[in-house]
């Protein structure tokens, strides 16, 4: 009986939203990502050319590949990827024609933990 006078009781109070007083510029923990004279890249089809040129360079499946946002300067796009499956980096770049590709091998420490890809 009393547990049927809990439930009844929580079931019927006054309910109030979660709010949070998160506040970036007063937490010394939170990391600003400045973007100066970036532009991030959400077109599908430039997207399905950078993931067809990282599936050629490593001839695997792009679902074993995770992929940066592909930022966009004033001639170049840029982006970084990593191969899941054995945990190398890389960075790629391209030009805007996709005629000239780089892409170079991103050497980290040993003990660098990955944490912002």
């Amino acid at each position: 009986m009393l547990s049927i006078a809990i439930a009844v009781s929580s079931c019927s109070s006054n309910k109030k939203a979660v709010t949070t007083k998160f506040d970036p510029n007063n937490n010394p923990y939170y990391v600003k990502k400045e973007k100066k004279g970036l532009s991030e890249v959400n077109d599908p089809k430039i997207q399905g050319e950078i993931n067809a040129i990282i599936e050629k360079h490593l001839g695997i499946s792009i679902s074993s590949i995770a992929i940066s946002p592909i930022t966009l300067t004033n001639s170049r796009y840029h982006w970084k990827f990593m191969n899941v499956r054995n945990g190398k980096s890389f960075i790629g770049s391209t030009d805007i024609n996709f005629e000239s590709v780089k892409i170079i091998k991103n050497n980290k420490k040993s003990n660098t933990q990955v944490s912002d890809f």
